[in-house]
């Protein structure tokens, strides 16, 4: 809660943000975790895209048929918070909602690349194979093509998503879209020791752009093309710049190396998305302010606390984002028999120390120019001459290193997809647009062409998930 008074000292907001690249006895145990969001659609009578709402009349909302299913799923269990619905499932994932309709899974850290790709590939199988008796099916793609903003509407109303919205919608329409017609796939990676973490914040950033021409895989929006490969990517740039995209340090031509100094700054600078009213009670109020300036001027009379600026620090979207870890957030959902690769390619290229060097030495000369590239990488993708060719060079050096390191059939997985679309020059948003000619796939369409996906890799996906 605000207070009367200034009480923060400095220090105090770098320290916070120390602990999010450096959590008190985490090792550097290069765990990797994936979080995946995807849009279940039911197929109900002529309508084959019909959208699952959390609650119904009838009882067949999301969360009510999840609510059925505990006992049949391996851990399902619902626990709800205060302003949230929440499921535990697995070996220590759990599953969550947005403001759309959007489900999302949150894997736990795994020891292992192959043990993390067996766990989301698993959890996705059985959630499909559950709702396949409710005539529910799961859209991969980084973007609900079939719905307009207004036909979702908001359908999470508690907390922070009403507040956010607020923001969003005094900003443009790009924070709407996201909130409710987008899906995202991340890649959670330990930070390392403090001589890593500079290298590997460094590279992970400097990875954006190309791996956005990689893996953009949301070409239409509205019912419409739109010009871009990854509108998501164009979405999240665009919707509210102080929080997004990356660090001024980051930029600079004097480079910043302290991830630390970078992320301090970049969220001292990002605008508060609530301040208090005259009461102290905090909400939107259509100021923009960044906590910099509530923090030496004050809002109504009131100063923020530790506890404000921990809020505040979990508002924050870069591209790469400090939570404890390393989230990776550059990327589009992805085909299921696909949403392992990037964590293959990641992790190849940030675990490895030679690999490392090599991805900055390549992209380093890029390195200021970076929210240019990331457009250019998002509309164009692969057909961009110059990122096509930075994005086969990076993607040959994570094989190479995954042929050495991985298990074979996490190496070959990793090839299968190369051969599908990088030595094409192709990403799965260009596939999108082919289905139908330029114009909006239907459902039938997308649904084909998902089954040639997994009939592509599906036998080398099941083969690791039968290993682990």
């Amino acid at each position: 809660m605000p207070v009367r008074q200034k009480t923060l000292d400095p220090k105090a907001l770098r320290d916070q943000v120390h602990e999010l690249f450096f959590p008190e006895g985490k090792e550097d145990s290069r765990s990797v975790g994936f979080e995946l969001e995807l849009w279940p659609f039911r197929h109900n009578g002529d309508n084959p895209i019909e959208l699952v709402r959390f609650f119904d009349e009838k009882g067949t909302g999301l969360i009510e048929i999840l609510k059925e299913l505990q006992g049949s799923i391996q851990g399902l269990t619902y626990r709800p918070t205060a302003d949230s619905h929440k499921f535990l499932i697995g070996d220590g994932g759990n599953l969550t909602f947005e403001p759309g309709g959007q489900l999302e899974y949150s894997g736990p850290p795994k020891p292992s690349l192959a043990e993390g790709i067996a766990d989301i590939a698993g959890i996705i199988e059985e959630l499909r194979c559950a709702f396949k008796p409710y005539n529910i099916w799961f859209f991969h793609s980084g973007l609900n093509p079939w719905y307009t903003v207004d036909e979702v509407g908001l359908l999470l109303t508690k907390g922070r998503y009403v507040h956010m919205n607020n923001l969003f919608k005094a900003v443009g329409h790009y924070g709407q879209k996201m909130m409710r017609l987008s899906t995202s796939l991340q890649v959670n990676l330990d930070t390392g020791d403090p001589a890593t973490i500079q290298r590997r914040w460094l590279a992970a950033n400097l990875l954006g752009p190309v791996f956005t021409a990689l893996f953009g895989n949301s070409p239409f929006v509205h019912r419409k093309a739109t010009g871009a490969y990854s509108y998501r990517s164009l979405i999240w740039q665009r919707l509210e710049p102080s929080r997004t995209g990356f660090p001024k340090g980051m930029l600079a031509e004097t480079y910043e190396p302290c991830p630390v100094e970078q992320y301090t700054d970049f969220a001292l600078d990002a605008h508060n998305m609530r301040l208090p009213d005259p009461s102290g009670e905090l909400t939107f109020d259509g100021t923009f302010k960044s906590f910099r300036d509530w923090m030496h001027e004050g809002h109504n009379g009131y100063f923020p606390t530790l506890e404000d600026w921990k809020r505040h620090l979990s508002t924050l979207f870069p591209e790469v984002r400090a939570r404890g870890f390393l989230e990776v957030r550059f990327l589009d959902a992805q085909s299921k028999v696909w949403c392992a690769v990037p964590g293959i390619l990641l992790t190849s290229l940030l675990y490895h120390n030679e690999a490392t060097e090599t991805v900055i030495e390549m992209l380093k000369p890029y390195r200021t120019t970076l929210p240019g590239m990331l457009e250019t990488a998002a509309y164009k993708g692969m057909d961009e001459p110059e990122i096509a060719r930075l994005a086969g060079n990076i993607y040959k050096l994570a094989m190479d290193v995954a042929a050495r390191e991985q298990d074979a059939k996490v190496a070959e997985l990793c090839e299968r997809f190369f051969a599908t679309y990088t030595y094409n020059k192709r990403n799965p948003g260009a596939e999108l647009v082919r289905l139908n000619d330029g114009n909006l796939f239907t459902p039938e369409q997308y649904r084909d062409f998902e089954k040639a996906q997994v009939q592509s890799a599906g036998d080398i996906l099941s083969i690791i998930c039968e290993y682990n």
